[in-house]
């Protein structure tokens, strides 16, 4: 099999990294060589966007409807310009994307993403890169693992992995009822 075809043993979107809690998105994403904010931050950051995004029989309070859209408008500041939407696969572990350009095997950086249309603002979590392959499609298929140090962060970022995979079971579940 030539090493530019599909072969689902090496596929990045399967094993041996499947995280098996993961969820698959459009989203803005770019490999980046350097943080765009500290650990603190993007855990903080994290956590509004749960609490922002929580769909609940709740009525919130208008004194939080304020700050949530000034929150928005923050965010819409600290980032003026997304990079382009990508297919992509983020897991507890693993990030999974397609870009145009390879990076190097075990190179560390950051993966620069959007996880919401709500607060479009880039979040930068560590990462080292594990794998590139080139795709079908001209591009290459890359894969990352986590290289999360800060408890805060890791446990910030599993929790909005676990939302937005619970959310994609419950779209599923709707669709083929």
């Amino acid at each position: 099999m030539a090493a530019n075809r599909y072969n689902p043993a090496t596929h990045p979107w399967n094993p041996p990294m499947n995280d098996g809690v993961h969820f698959q998105s459009r989203l803005p994403l770019a490999w980046q060589t350097e943080s765009k904010q500290s650990p603190f931050e993007a855990a903080r950051f994290l956590d509004v966007l749960g609490a922002i995004e929580h769909v609940g029989d709740d009525t919130p309070d208008p004194r939080d409807a304020k700050l949530d859209l000034q929150l928005v408008w923050l965010a819409r500041l600290l980032t003026p310009a997304l990079p382009p939407s990508v297919e992509a696969r983020i897991g507890i572990e693993h990030a999974v994307w397609f870009q145009a350009q390879p990076l190097p095997s075990g190179a560390r950086g950051w993966v620069g993403f959007s996880p919401s249309d709500t607060l479009p603002f880039l979040l930068s979590l560590p990462a080292q890169i594990i794998a590139c392959e080139p795709s079908g499609s001209g591009g290459h298929r890359v894969a990352a693992r986590w290289i999360i140090e800060d408890q805060m962060l890791r446990e910030a970022l599993e929790r909005m992995v676990f939302r937005h995979h619970r959310e994609q079971i419950r779209r599923k579940r709707e669709a083929g009822l």
